[in-house]
């Protein structure tokens, strides 16, 4: 299937929120939501910093892969390390507005660095996975990284090897561990030419 890759709008902070939701997986929006029946909150809370224009889950650092049909088959958010501190600060204060916590940025370990660019979420709806879309939209954040002069850089579970065994067959090559919400993980990186 051909898909285009198209910079995101903020009619697709919906889907955004989606592939938030979807990176970080079930368990961990159900503990982030506090409780399942609050998971529609929690989409609300994704849907609203994807809209925003400064977040780090904001439209503007996504990309959405459509169908020649038009219908969303994937995304990517990735952003500039160097501005975690500043992309992060909309997500603490909503965080403490909507969801009912209390934290602060000293708080937060970062998942990222001022050196690389972070592919923070993807995300291929099942029935368009295995048709390469995938590593297209790596291949974008590639591009924004490339532009920055940046190793792209991603965490990744050590308990998904598909989702490694996808990074490693787009070039990441494992640069280190990082601590992402209390467990640790694999840090990968795809190297520079």
């Amino acid at each position: 299937m051909d898909f285009m890759i198209l910079r995101a709008t903020t009619k697709d902070a919906p889907f955004l929120a989606e592939t938030v939701m979807s990176a970080i997986g079930e368990d961990h929006c159900i503990q982030m939501a506090g409780g399942e029946y609050r998971l529609p909150l929690l989409r609300k809370f994704f849907t609203l910093l994807a809209v925003s224009e400064v977040s780090q889950y904001s439209y503007r650092n996504a990309f959405v892969a459509y169908t020649r049909r038009g219908e969303r088959a994937g995304a990517i958010i990735c952003y500039d390390g160097a501005d975690l501190e500043r992309l992060r600060q909309p997500f603490i204060d909503e965080a403490n507005r909507l969801l009912g916590w209390d934290i602060t940025a000293a708080q937060m370990k970062p998942e990222t660095s001022d050196d690389e660019m972070y592919l923070d979420s993807l995300m291929v709806l099942p029935k368009f996975r295995r048709q390469g879309l995938g590593r297209k939209l790596i291949g974008k954040a590639a591009e924004k990284a490339a532009i920055a002069r940046k190793p792209l850089g991603l965490l990744v579970d050590f308990d998904n090897p598909s989702a490694r065994n996808l990074y490693a067959g787009a070039g990441f090559k494992n640069v280190g561990k990082r601590p992402f919400a209390g467990k640790m993980m694999e840090h990968m990186q795809l190297p520079t030419d």
